[in-house]
């Protein structure tokens, strides 16, 4: 940990992320659309690559709002990266309560 602190400290390459905001408005006001026309007899049927990539949507704000949350409690660099360690695990830890899948296991999501 304290080897990836010193890097992220020396390294101060811009990085400009995307929010996809108006493609991720389409697509959530499409599935509340489905989700309220339906009876419940039927369910979307993701597959495991689909999931993964809601996953890695969710993570990325989950992990932006964190930060901002960090910001405003004017955390230091090193229990940033705790807090965010311990974020991505309790995740992981969700997912596999709830689904059975391990994200940290590449191949089920193939």
């Amino acid at each position: 940990m304290k080897r990836l602190i010193k890097y992220a400290k020396k390294t101060t390459i811009p990085i400009t992320m995307r929010t996809y905001n108006k493609e991720l408005e389409i697509i959530a006001s499409d599935i509340l659309y489905q989700n309220a026309s339906e009876d419940g007899s039927e369910k979307p049927n993701y597959s495991n690559r689909d999931f993964m990539n809601t996953i890695l949507i969710f993570q990325t704000a989950l992990m932006d709002k964190l930060y901002d949350n960090q910001d405003y409690d004017n955390m230091d660099f090193a229990n940033r990266c705790e807090m965010a360690t311990q974020c991505g695990l309790d995740l992981r830890k969700f997912i596999h309560t709830y689904t059975g899948l391990d994200t940290h296991n590449l191949d089920d999501f193939l």
